[in-house]
């Protein structure tokens, strides 16, 4: 076995691998890609409905390398009448 470490995952990857067990969490209502105020470091978000401790705490403060940041959002609904609207992130 090699003593030598792995170079970190690109951070994409690292959100399609854990974006699904993430929102099963209750009260986690979005996940995405952000940046560290401070440190200008890319991070994954997790979007919250509320402040929730038990969720809190069963979400990782890093997930393969990368610091995971927490916001409450309060619920996330769709605007009624409006067709929703994809768009291709490049």
């Amino acid at each position: 076995m090699s003593n030598a470490t792995a170079a970190p995952r690109e951070i994409n990857a690292v959100l399609r691998t854990h974006d699904r067990e993430l929102l099963k969490l209750l009260d986690v209502v979005g996940v995405y890609l952000g940046v560290l105020a401070k440190s200008k470091q890319p991070c994954l978000m997790v979007r919250l409905a509320r402040h929730s401790p038990a969720t809190e705490r069963a979400i990782p403060k890093l997930i393969e390398s990368y610091r995971v940041a927490l916001e409450i959002t309060g619920e996330i609904r769709p605007i009624r009448g409006r067709k929703a609207v994809l768009t291709k992130l490049l």
